[in-house]
């Protein structure tokens, strides 16, 4: 059994540069905010914000003729974009300058620049002119870790708690959301660790690190710390509540929804706690309970969108679409969330079967990251209706310059060409769009299912292959080799060990089961093969698996299981190409 690949993009966008002489720099991986007095606290972290004004400074400038040329130069180069002779440029004016505002530029421009070293030169000299200011030091913690400067981010972390620790501002909290978006999570709890160990008795430190473990996914280490929290303050709500979603996702379902459930108890005005533990409930799918608790909290405060939204995706997975419909319609009225109402009123529509009505909404999402989905679906109803010429059309119109989604929206085309019949038409777009993105293994997959279902296998082998060759851990390629070899010829040997390597890196994915138990019974191995099937079928209730395990339950002798499942999968899908084929075969 095939498996689909699907890939995301993340695109960055460029900054803009302006202000020739005040030397405003747009930046979008690091950025700074006007610069502040000492005395006034900033919001953690580098990105997103922009280099302010020049607070004043322009008198100094003019009398510093050599200042003044490090500074145009600066400017000049960063709009031509030579960000290296800007970032020497700027670096050279802070050292010249006992403004601070100097200083702070040049750790933007040096980081944006992504040339940390620079940046970190920058930043020590900003600290130097403002050693209160809580900007330099949030700076310094970055970039001492993306230096490699471990005892010295450790220091500056400790300069950043003191500093927050009079003010409004939760030291610890205020720590994890500037190490939050850092990518080099090893080197963040590589920090944390040596923090903690300068604050063992502090249990916001034990919590803050069990935060960034959870997040990093490091799920022992952060219950580990949650739990050292607790022990330090056993009401700690926040720390327990933590607790729960790490059991949660540790398999302790039972254990979760008890902490959780006794929170809830012992606050039970509390709409955080109560939305918490009907989100574990919903994670738990046991839905009718979690949809009581999301009520509760909606009748506690009528106007959360959230929680609106919430109840909406909970009732929608449970079809229950009358109820899923006016909860999205609210949001909608509430202007809140509307471009993701609008897709998913789109989705029962065409469960509905209602599929104009699908369209309708489906093209209503112009934002949002829905909209490519969005776009896809309609493309998928139109040629459903048969309208496989408008279905292509629209295709068409959603090619952008990115490369990544051209390439899906190929497989796509692909897909509801081969759907319809039109198999040399589908293999025209395969083999064009493999002309203009060479080997690409989204497009190398889609041909490969194609070709074989044209008899073409030399071609859907090769194609396969040549994903294998580059990326022998593919688990989509290997599974479709070995099940294309299992079901098409008589390497079966071989087959066996595509499908075997598949199932090693991929073990409960139910298109690789089904072709372990496929490729075994092909083997004459029948009773190894029922095993796998009958796990395919529990995780993912196919017709295709159901026809593959009725199959081997009949030659097997126990032809009333089979019986059953054919049954069942018949009226989960009553034109069931592949149940129908096997009942032909064996005259039922």
């Amino acid at each position: 059994m095939a498996l689909l690949n699907k890939k995301q993009l993340m695109r960055l966008t460029a900054p803009v540069l302006s202000g020739l002489f005040l030397l405003a720099l747009q930046a979008c991986q690091m950025g700074a905010q006007p610069v502040k007095p000492a005395t006034q606290q900033a919001q953690p972290g580098l990105v997103n914000t922009k280099i302010g004004q020049s607070n004043g400074v322009e008198t100094q400038y003019q009398e510093n003729a050599d200042l003044v040329y490090l500074l145009m130069l600066a400017e000049m180069a960063a709009q031509k974009g030579e960000l290296a002779i800007s970032v020497q440029s700027y670096l050279k004016a802070a050292n010249a300058s006992d403004d601070p505002a100097i200083a702070e530029r040049a750790t933007r421009v040096a980081s944006f620049a992504r040339d940390y070293p620079s940046a970190m030169k920058a930043a020590e000299r900003w600290a130097e002119l403002q050693p209160k200011n809580l900007d330099v030091h949030h700076s310094l913690v970055i970039l001492y870790l993306r230096n490699k400067q471990l005892d010295k981010a450790v220091d500056a972390v400790d300069l950043v708690l003191k500093l927050t620790a009079k003010s409004k501002i939760q030291g610890f909290g205020h720590l994890v959301a500037l190490l939050n978006n850092e990518t080099d999570k090893e080197a963040v709890l590589a920090l944390m660790d040596r923090v903690v160990s300068n604050y063992k008795n502090n249990t916001h430190a034990h919590f803050a690190y069990a935060r960034l473990a959870f997040q990093s996914e490091k799920y022992a280490l952060a219950r580990a710390q949650v739990e050292e929290a607790i022990s330090i303050k056993p009401d700690y709500d926040a720390a327990r509540s933590l607790l729960a979603r790490i059991q949660m996702v540790q398999g302790e379902t039972d254990a979760a929804l008890a902490t959780m459930r006794k929170l809830v108890e012992e606050n039970p005005e509390s709409t955080t706690h109560r939305a918490a533990y009907a989100r574990l409930l919903a994670v738990a799918k046991r839905y009718d309970d979690a949809l009581k608790q999301f009520q509760q909290v909606l009748k506690a405060s009528p106007d959360n969108a959230d929680i609106i939204y919430a109840i909406a995706l909970l009732t929608l997975e449970q079809r229950k679409f009358k109820m899923s419909e006016k909860y999205f319609r609210q949001l909608i009225a509430k202007h809140k969330r509307v471009y993701e109402s609008y897709f998913y009123l789109g989705n029962i529509a065409e469960n509905r079967k209602k599929f104009s009505a699908a369209i309708a909404w489906y093209k209503q999402v112009q934002h949002g990251q829905n909209k490519v989905d969005a776009g896809i679906r309609v493309t998928r109803l139109l040629a459903r209706q048969g309208k496989v010429n408008d279905a292509r059309t629209y295709l068409q119109s959603m090619h952008t310059q990115d490369p990544n989604l051209s390439i899906r929206l190929y497989v796509v085309e692909i897909d509801i060409l081969t759907a319809a019949g039109a198999n040399e038409e589908a293999m025209k777009v395969a083999n064009n769009s493999l002309n203009r993105f060479k080997d690409n293994p989204d497009l190398l997959y889609a041909r490969s299912l194609l070709a074989e279902k044209m008899d073409k296998l030399d071609l859907a082998e090769a194609d396969l292959k040549t994903i294998l060759a580059t990326d022998p851990e593919n688990v989509h390629a290997l599974n479709a080799l070995g099940y294309t070899l299992a079901d098409r010829t008589e390497r079966l040997q071989e087959a066996y060990g595509y499908i075997q390597q598949a199932i090693k890196l991929a073990p409960e994915e139910p298109a690789v089961l089904d072709s372990m138990g496929w490729v075994l019974y092909r083997m004459g191995r029948s009773r190894d093969a029922i095993g796998y099937l009958r796990q395919a079928l529990k995780i993912m209730q196919d017709d295709e698996i159901a026809a593959h395990l009725g199959e081997v339950l009949w030659v097997t002798g126990l032809k009333k299981e089979a019986t059953e499942v054919w049954k069942k999968a018949l009226e989960a899908k009553p034109n069931s190409v592949h149940i129908k084929d096997v009942l032909k075969r064996f005259n039922q």
